[in-house]
């Protein structure tokens, strides 16, 4: 077994089987495991899953993740193990690519999932995604962001309103509270057209479908997941710092996302090819980020 340390990662060449036993802790587990489907390709190999399991049990605080990508009846046998190992069921994340995958299928695939469970308490964090970036494919929503807006502006209320966000950034309603005389709106009394207003200059709340797509024609790794699904993917259930195990490599995406948002990241990669890509790629990350 072959081990490199670059920066804040630690890189195995090997076989999961061989470099689980090794790894002592965890904060987190983000992996792409086989899924058993691709009958063509080498890399899609059966692996000892009770093994995977077991350790990631082991490895795992009681506020630890696993978030697996998956499809098919792999993917809904990792679920159900992970819950007779009593692991929390907390999302379920669907990707969608923006591409097909199936072009000869009587349906068109367009997308994969991600399970995300916990050992026992971990809690999902509430992230916001840029506005450009959650409205990208959503012209509609973007162009009645801007309706809500314009017509806000032609009222004498809804200009105050605007106003107010513009001034303080919060919007206040006419509620007396301790002495104060001022109550900041709940989400659900807040117009529509600050909400619209907050969405643009704050973010949007992450969605359980993420709209991403992928430059499949670019891809270093059949499988390959871009860097930032697994930024936000990340971002929800870890924080800087956190180590992040990925036993399944690949060409190192994740990896990257990690150094990239400040995680630690070890991962495992079978393949001496694939390895050597990660390797470059994390190599990159560390330049880029760590140093900055």
């Amino acid at each position: 077994m072959r081990v490199e340390k670059i920066g804040n990662a630690a890189l195995c060449l090997g076989k999961m089987e061989e470099t689980i036993g090794n790894i002592q802790q965890a904060d987190h587990i983000l992996t792409d495991p086989p899924y058993l489907y691709i009958k063509t390709h080498d890399f899609d190999k059966a692996w000892d899953e009770q093994l995977f399991f077991e350790n990631a049990k082991r490895l795992l605080p009681d506020d630890g993740f696993i978030a697996l990508f998956g499809r098919g009846t792999s993917f809904y046998r990792w679920n159900t193990r992970l819950a007779e190992l009593g692991f929390v069921f907390k999302e379920e994340i669907v990707w969608e690519k923006g591409y097909i995958t199936s072009p000869c299928m009587a349906i068109l695939r367009v997308h994969e999932t991600i399970s995300i469970h916990t050992k026992k308490t971990g809690k999902i964090r509430s992230q916001k995604v840029p506005y450009t970036e959650q409205r990208r494919y959503d012209i509609e929503g973007v162009v009645n962001d801007i309706k809500r807006i314009k017509s806000a502006i032609n009222t004498e209320a809804g200009l105050d309103n605007i106003l107010v966000f513009l001034r303080e950034e919060k919007l206040y309603s006419n509620k007396k509270n301790n002495g104060f005389g001022i109550t900041l709106k709940s989400a659900l009394d807040r117009p529509r057209e600050i909400s619209s207003m907050q969405s643009i200059s704050k973010g949007m709340k992450e969605k359980s479908v993420v709209k991403l797509n992928s430059k499949h024609y670019k891809l270093s790794h059949p499988t390959e997941k871009p860097v930032r699904l697994a930024e936000r993917v990340l971002a929800l259930i870890s924080d800087p710092g956190d180590t992040i195990y990925d036993p399944f490599m690949g060409s190192g995406s994740f990896g990257a996302a990690c150094i990239r948002t400040g995680r630690k990241y070890i991962g495992s990669e079978i393949k001496p090819e694939y390895f050597d890509i990660a390797r470059k790629r994390i190599e990159e990350a560390v330049k880029h980020y760590e140093q900055a």
